[in-house]
């Protein structure tokens, strides 16, 4: 998969303690000059090659969610190579993914909305399809409903239920023996489902949500700066 000349002089960033897949796994939880300096290191990694193509796909869709404000020329051709690197996937996993970077896909075109997000939620129906409850896959079809306009079927309502069975499949999800297998999602389903509890005024629901995901990861900086801080701003 060819989404890395772009990274190629990046300095490579390391979490001291961690091996390369567990860094992976924490891709959302993680700044842009660290996913930066991950892809960098993926490039020359000795990794499954199936697995291997998810983590860079999956990497750079957090880098593309982070960074589409700051550079969109570079972060759309990104995306459109991690898009056109997932077309022959046909793995739960990566199905799910690729319905996410069609979401994120409609930042950029958001005229082609009655195009790619009918394409997005058949993404997300196939892979839910060959695993039902994948943590994922909810989890990415959760986000998908969350930012889909109320009248067209989407909004909190629609999505607090998606989230909060993506939240109960992760953490009821046995830790696979092979750490390159896609595992994440405890932290992220929590954090998001409070954003999307947030967005109906559910505030007490959401603080233990919120809580929940900083207790998987202190440091996560949407839960932290962006979910505490909107829970804060509306318990004045």
């Amino acid at each position: 998969m060819r989404i890395l000349a772009l990274f190629a002089p990046a300095l490579v960033f390391t979490l001291a303690g961690q091996e390369l897949p567990a860094r992976l796994q924490a891709a959302q939880r993680l700044r842009p000059d660290a996913l930066r300096g991950l892809l960098a290191e993926l490039a020359g990694a000795q990794a499954p090659a199936g697995r291997k193509a998810y983590f860079e796909a999956y990497a750079a869709y957090v880098l593309v969610s982070q960074q589409r404000g700051q550079e969109p020329a570079a972060m759309e051709a990104l995306l459109d190579r991690t898009l056109k690197a997932l077309e022959a996937a046909k793995d739960p996993e990566s199905l799910a993914l690729a319905g996410a970077c069609l979401g994120l896909k409609l930042g950029f075109k958001p005229a082609l909305g009655m195009t790619l997000s009918p394409r997005a939620s058949g993404l997300f129906a196939q892979a839910l399809a060959l695993a039902p409850g994948n943590p994922r896959a909810l989890f990415f079809q959760g986000l998908h409903v969350l930012h889909t306009p109320e009248f067209f079927g989407g909004g909190g309502a629609k999505a607090v239920p998606i989230l909060e069975a993506a939240a109960a499949a992760a953490e009821a999800e046995t830790a696979p023996q092979d750490p390159w297998a896609p595992a994440w999602g405890k932290a992220e389903t929590r954090a998001w489902l409070a954003f999307a509890q947030l967005s109906m005024g559910r505030i007490a629901e959401a603080r233990v949500n919120c809580d929940r995901a900083l207790a998987v990861d202190p440091s996560y900086g949407f839960a932290r700066g962006v979910v505490l801080a909107k829970l804060a701003a509306m318990a004045q």
